[in-house]
């Protein structure tokens, strides 16, 4: 029936979990137990045997709302983590790394990888083979729904355009981005389209933020 990973007070809903590198995993969840869902992580190894604090350390416990947890390796047995948050009044983008040993890396909460005017949502991620990670989002900065991209380093700075490089702009609505290395630095967004009722398209982005095809 298996291990628990937290049995805190409240809810927790939405686990996502990678490989730790060494036999285990790395666990994340929206939790709950304060109230507003915030996010935790937890590290198991290949026992099963829980590595971090009980019931899991916080990567985020901001006021307010936060969905949708997605994580990476960061390549030395921790995680890049993000979420769309509600603490501005506005859904934005945040991301925190925490190391092998369950320490958070980066500025307490997260840092902001957009905060543009509108909600952005939904994001993922995928390593960019230098510690850091591309993140997509859904963007509503137009009043539409287009695809943004960022990357941040390993010490969580943004290195592309402030708010992120525009993947699509097309006219109506993009939704429900997915992304993947492109194992030169860079990452294959590909994402459901409705500038013609409903499609499918795709785009390359290399590791300076540049866009590959047309």
């Amino acid at each position: 029936n298996g291990v628990p990973i937290c049995t805190a007070g409240g809810s927790q809903f939405d686990p996502q979990l990678i490989s730790d590198g060494a036999g285990g995993a790395i666990i994340i969840w929206c939790d709950e137990r304060s109230g507003y869902p915030h996010i935790y992580a937890q590290r198991i190894d290949d026992s099963g045997t829980v590595q971090w604090t009980s019931d899991g350390v916080p990567v985020c416990t901001a006021a307010q709302f936060r969905y949708y947890p997605k994580l990476i390796s960061d390549g030395y047995g921790g995680a890049i983590i993000t979420w769309y948050d509600y603490r501005s009044g506005y859904w934005d983008i945040y991301a925190q790394r925490v190391n092998a040993a369950g320490t958070v890396q980066w500025t307490t909460d997260g840092v902001a990888v957009c905060t543009s005017t509108g909600n952005q949502s939904y994001p993922e991620i995928t390593s960019d083979g230098l510690s850091g990670a591309i993140i997509t989002w859904e963007d509503g900065r137009d009043g539409a729904s287009d695809i943004y991209s960022q990357r941040i380093d390993a010490s969580g700075t943004t290195q592309w355009t402030s708010e992120g490089v525009p993947v699509c702009t097309a006219p109506h609505y993009q939704y429900d981005p997915r992304i993947i290395s492109d194992g030169y630095g860079g990452a294959i967004i590909t994402w459901y389209d409705q500038r013609n009722t409903g499609d499918i398209y795709a785009q390359r982005i290399n590791s300076s933020g540049d866009i590959q095809w047309e």
